[in-house]
């Protein structure tokens, strides 16, 4: 879609528990957590660098709609192309409990947003 569009694509991650090794009492914490961080960043540079499609790499940490909506804000974006809530359990309970970061998204009515299902 980005080469469609001509458009330039900003790939944010949003830093959360899953780049937090287990055991914070661990001596190597700190090392794997810049290992989990520097893993997702590789990812997205092995996604993107093949193809012809102009990108840059944000990563923030806070809470995911507000950081997401400030990337998007600052770069005057056209829209936020989110991965589709997870389903399941913790999924309803994020959407009950007002933290789902597509539905804050969409309350926030800022940027057009496109959810993509998870394949």
């Amino acid at each position: 879609m980005a080469r469609r569009l001509n458009a330039h694509v900003h790939v944010v991650h949003i830093q959360d528990m899953d780049d937090e090794p287990l055991d914070p009492d661990c001596d190597s914490w700190e090392s794997q957590s810049r290992t989990a961080i520097a893993a997702a960043e590789t990812s997205a540079h092995d996604e993107f660098s093949t193809g012809d499609v102009s990108w840059e790499y944000h990563r923030a940490h806070g809470p995911a709609a507000v950081q997401l909506l400030g990337v998007a804000q600052q770069c005057d974006a056209l829209m936020i192309i989110l991965g589709s809530p997870r389903g399941g359990p913790a999924s309803a309970l994020d959407t009950l409990l007002g933290q789902s970061v597509s539905h804050r998204l969409i309350g926030a009515r800022r940027v057009p947003l496109v959810l993509v299902p998870a394949l």
